[in-house]
């Protein structure tokens, strides 16, 4: 007689998704493996040892941030280090750190899966400490520990002194009110951590589908399709352009200009463009001036504002858009109603204190478009986890 329990059946499931990821992997497979896994563990787990678990991550990410700034990551990956791996003795040697601090670093690293330990105080690198050696890793957890941490750690404070209003006044923001600048003014005034930004910004594009890879481009080529004189698409706020380089390089055969518009401080820096991209320095708070363009594209834009100020940027760009012909596709995430993911709720709470910004859902999209004198054509993603491509026109 065969017993089935309800763990049993989530461990069968999850046994049957790994395969298929494994197998026959795609997007959609490998986010709800991911969270299958996750409600296993919330099944296993007491109410207890939940509890425990959310109240010890704080350390956790103090203790990575430190051994990131240590290098301890690249001293393990080392080639001589490959297969012996390298002793706590080694690892205070190369760094200049007391041993029993490294010891005590590395007890939560090896338990996070960032490296293994093959022995007492040895350590040995696998696939998640060189990624730990990478932009999305390095950078990341220097830049985002350094911009957030602070904010975060006073955001309960301050939503108490605000009798717990939804923050959505960018210069009366969390961060403003804890350490006196926007995220943009903090990443102006800190050179190196401007650098970190870019450097983990751009590392995030890497391995993810592009918005052309979701978004049938088929669609933008008619009724009519553009000349080389007229504008085919604009990229704003487009940073250095790595989204419309990728755009050009493979949709090459598609006629009429395109435009790289953001401010004069960073395009200036925009390097390695196709040449047949234009630069436009133009901030996204004025009037559009690229009138009639068949698209507006927007990625990871309306995220950082809020309702009020992202209702000025559409409106700039609507007034800019030809009737039955221009279209503005956004880049965003749209999160679920129920059962969003952990990482797009965690990152709407980090946009929340750093700028009043906001992750949102489809319904709110669909009220700030309307509000804007916009309407949603269609939603494309490869995956909930992931960004998706919004279609708006004017209504």
């Amino acid at each position: 007689m065969t017993i089935t329990t309800p763990l049993n059946s989530m461990v069968n499931h999850i046994g049957q998704l790994a395969l298929q990821d494994t197998l026959n992997p795609s997007a959609q497979t490998h986010f709800e493996l991911l969270r299958m896994i996750d409600q296993l563990r919330l099944a296993v787990e007491t109410p207890t040892e939940t509890v425990l678990r959310l109240i010890y991550q704080p350390p956790q990410n103090a203790a990575l941030k430190t051994a990131v700034d240590l290098g301890i990551f690249h001293i393990i990956s080392r080639e001589e280090y490959k297969d012996m791996g390298v002793s706590a003795a080694k690892l205070a040697e190369c760094t200049f750190a007391d041993q029993e601090l490294i010891i005590r670093l590395m007890r939560v690293m090896t338990s996070l899966g960032l490296c293994a330990t093959p022995a007492p105080a040895l350590y040995r690198a696998n696939e998640k400490t060189i990624a730990m050696t990478q932009p999305i890793g390095r950078d990341g957890v220097r830049c985002i520990y350094d911009l957030t941490v602070p904010t975060l750690s006073q955001l309960p404070e301050y939503l108490r002194v605000h009798g717990y209003t939804n923050p959505e006044d960018y210069e009366k923001s969390p961060m403003q009110w804890t350490v006196g600048h926007s995220q943009f003014e903090w990443l102006a005034r800190n050179r190196e951590q401007q650098a970190l930004f870019n450097s983990y910004m751009a590392s995030r594009r890497q391995g993810k589908a592009r918005w052309f890879d979701m978004y049938p481009v088929e669609r933008l080529l008619g009724p009519a399709v553009p000349c080389d004189d007229s504008v085919f698409l604009v990229d704003v706020g487009g940073n250095h352009g790595h989204d419309l380089n990728q755009f050009r390089q493979t949709h090459s055969h598609i006629p009429g200009r395109m435009i790289l518009q953001d401010l004069p401080a960073v395009v200036k820096n925009a390097s390695n463009l196709e040449s047949r991209i234009e630069v436009m320095p133009y901030s996204f708070l004025d009037p559009q001036p690229v009138k009639g363009a068949r698209v507006y594209y927007f990625r990871s834009i309306f995220h950082d504002w809020s309702d009020k100020i992202c209702h000025q940027i559409l409106k700039n760009t609507v007034s800019a858009m030809a009737p039955d012909y221009s279209r503005i596709l956004i880049v965003d995430f749209v999160l679920s109603d129920t059962d969003a993911p952990l990482m797009q709720a965690s990152l709407d709470i980090q946009m929340m204190s750093i700028g009043a910004g906001i992750e949102r859902s489809e319904g709110q999209w669909r009220d700030l478009l309307h509000n804007a004198g916009l309407k949603i054509e269609g939603i494309w993603s490869q995956s909930p986890g992931m960004e998706s491509v919004i279609e708006a026109v004017p209504i």
